[in-house]
């Protein structure tokens, strides 16, 4: 039995580490030193606040930046509200102000990213910002965590965009690249196309011979949709600058091998046995 509570306590300890709210306003923190220099009516004020701001983050993000900005009016610059000031501005398309509010917010506090969602972002922001050895860093230890995403399409995004940052990143990362997109190719969730195409780049990347077969079976360029802009959507999955190029013009070889049959259109070879 128990074996069976202390994994019990473990998930909820887990669970309780990865939510948006800050430790020093979840009753659990009321013995930290932190909530206790907090627990005034202005304390009460900023939870609400952080609470208001991460309830529009999604839909409304200019409304959550305003609700970190009375936070921090409030009791400063603290590592939770630059976290959700990151968040929203990556939103609105700020991807190098939100990469140096998360890097500063993770100066001040090591767990201020034990939220995925949040760290999902920070990855993303730090490619967005060109710091291309951070958002491996990010995306590596992201792959770690991502049973703890509530979202399964976020799930596979963090599978994909991992993937494309290490076939851009490392040399001879295909493998790990492969293995990312192997736990995604499970479950694509109208994604096939993007992991159908980063594992033809993985394969060709490798070396190995299932790569011809894989450009047979490879997506059309149209499936993947337009070159992203390089602003943060949530619409698509986030891939470094250059990889989309990458991509149509390995696409555009399957287009030219589909175009280019090996037998000519006017043969008469086999006819008439």
């Amino acid at each position: 039995m128990l074996p069976v509570v202390v994994a019990l306590v473990l998930d909820l300890t887990t669970a309780a580490q990865a939510s948006p709210r800050p430790r020093e306003c979840r009753a659990a923190s009321a013995s930290d030193g932190v909530w206790l220099r907090m627990r005034t009516a202005d304390a009460q004020r900023y939870c609400e606040l952080l609470a208001r701001g991460y309830a529009r983050l999604t839909h409304t993000p200019k409304e959550a930046l305003l609700a970190a900005r009375s936070a921090e009016g409030l009791l400063g610059p603290l590592p939770a509200v630059r976290v959700l000031s990151g968040r929203a501005n990556l939103a609105l398309g700020e991807g190098v102000l939100a990469y140096q509010l998360f890097q500063q917010a993770e100066a001040d506090d090591a767990q201020a990213f034990a939220d995925p969602k949040a760290l999902h972002d920070y990855a993303r922001a730090a490619s967005l910002a060109g710091k291309s050895l951070e958002a491996l860093r990010l995306y590596r230890l992201l792959v770690s965590r991502v049973a703890l995403l509530d979202d399964a399409r976020e799930r596979a995004f963090v599978q994909i965009e991992a993937a494309a940052h290490v076939l851009t990143h490392v040399d001879k990362g295909a493998d790990e690249a492969l293995g990312y997109l192997a736990h995604v190719r499970q479950h694509p969730l109208g994604l096939s196309a993007w992991i159908s195409a980063l594992r033809l780049l993985a394969l060709r990347q490798s070396g190995r011979n299932e790569a011809r077969a894989s450009l047979a079976a490879a997506p059309s360029l149209a499936a993947l949709g337009s070159p992203p802009s390089s602003s943060f959507s949530a619409e698509f999955p986030l891939l470094p600058q250059g990889l989309f190029a990458s991509l149509a013009s390995l696409l555009g070889e399957r287009a030219g091998s589909a175009a280019s049959p090996s037998a000519p259109k006017g043969s008469s070879k086999g006819r008439g046995r």
